[in-house]
């Protein structure tokens, strides 16, 4: 009885200890310093972009590498401005698939800044899993109120928290006490970070995005890419079930948008040869407007690799989608600098 007592004593113990590390304050920018990725940084940059830089966001894209590399913001900045829509733009972009954290950026995007439009990545294929990183920049309420039923990292993330609230709470006080800080903070680029053109990576070296492939080996990437896409495994009545996590963030980011009287617009960005419509559009298509440059993509010499335009395939479908933006009535006047938020600890 007294063994049974103790172990019950033991495990609320862990449990209560478990849950104080979980609700343990830090500086976000810290958080966000933890996700320099070393070939494609992004991450410090959008957190500073939304909290520290004045400089409006009249239109946000969301999304993965496609985006980074098929928007370039100032360009969009620049085409608009000749049609009569002299807005900014920032393309917050996070490498790797995961609608998830696509809901992370919008989140954090939309709680602290007024924005008119958030255009909002779709592919030409559903995911299953979440995005791997998501531990690294969710706040603490998502991780634990993320959905258990059909999500793989829901254990692993959970488990990882306590260990990343500590790390940031350490480190958190010692930049307060002025003991230290981050190994490496990039140096802030301003209000535009755009990898259309190029991707400076963190050795500070520009990567110029001019690859250009043959025919050939462009259709042999193409049937490459499509021998790795998984299709659907379960019957089609519970197709809901087995991409559950893609709809269920990117419902959340509707709803969020929704909340904050943003206008959402959908981008699509194709890969060379794929579906001339994103699947998984006929989801949206009574809710959400679509911007579809796969018409202007086709040439082989506009594509970097399978899934991604090089700079003259992104040049083309900047050009394109400002012009959907203009014409689709979704722009308005730009706000003011009011609502930039201060730094989230």
């Amino acid at each position: 009885m007294r063994l049974r007592v103790y172990v019950i004593y033991v495990a609320l113990g862990w449990v209560l200890g478990l849950a104080a590390m979980t609700g343990l304050p830090h500086d976000k920018y810290l958080r966000y310093q933890q996700l320099n990725d070393g070939t494609a940084p992004t991450a410090y940059w959008i957190y500073e972009r939304i909290h520290d830089d004045p400089t409006p966001i009249d239109i946000a894209f969301i999304g993965t590498s496609r985006t980074g590399m098929s928007i370039h913001s100032r360009r969009l900045e620049e085409d608009l401005a000749r049609l009569g829509y002299p807005v900014k733009a920032a393309n917050l972009h996070i490498v790797k698939n995961g609608t998830d954290m696509q809901y992370v950026v919008a989140k954090e995007l939309l709680d602290a800044r007024k924005v008119s439009v958030l255009v909002v990545e779709l592919i030409d294929w559903e995911d299953r899993k979440t995005h791997p990183d998501f531990i690294y920049l969710a706040d603490t309420k998502d991780v634990i109120e993320a959905p258990l039923f059909i999500n793989l990292s829901y254990f692993s993330d959970l488990l990882r928290l306590p260990g990343r609230q500590i790390d940031l709470f350490l480190q958190t006080q010692e930049a307060r006490l002025g003991w230290g800080a981050p190994s490496y903070v990039p140096p802030y680029e301003g209000p535009n970070l755009d990898h259309a053109e190029y991707i400076r990576t963190l050795d500070g070296v520009n990567h110029y995005r001019s690859e250009v492939h043959s025919l050939a080996e462009m259709q042999e990437l193409r049937r490459e890419q499509e021998r790795l896409i998984t299709p659907p495994l379960l019957p089609r009545s519970l197709e809901g079930t087995e991409f559950r996590m893609t709809r269920y963030y990117m419902n959340r980011i509707l709803e969020l948008a929704s909340e904050h009287h943003t206008k959402v617009v959908f981008l699509y960005t194709p890969r060379f040869g794929g579906p001339a419509v994103p699947p998984a559009y006929a989801l949206y298509a009574n809710r959400v407007a679509l911007i579809n440059p796969a018409p202007v993509l086709g040439d082989w010499d506009l594509w970097a690799d399978d899934t991604h335009v090089n700079w003259n395939g992104a040049r083309r479908m900047t050009d394109f989608v400002a012009q959907a933006l203009a014409a689709g009535g979704e722009l308005r006047a730009p706000e003011s600098a009011a609502g930039v938020g201060e730094r989230g600890r």
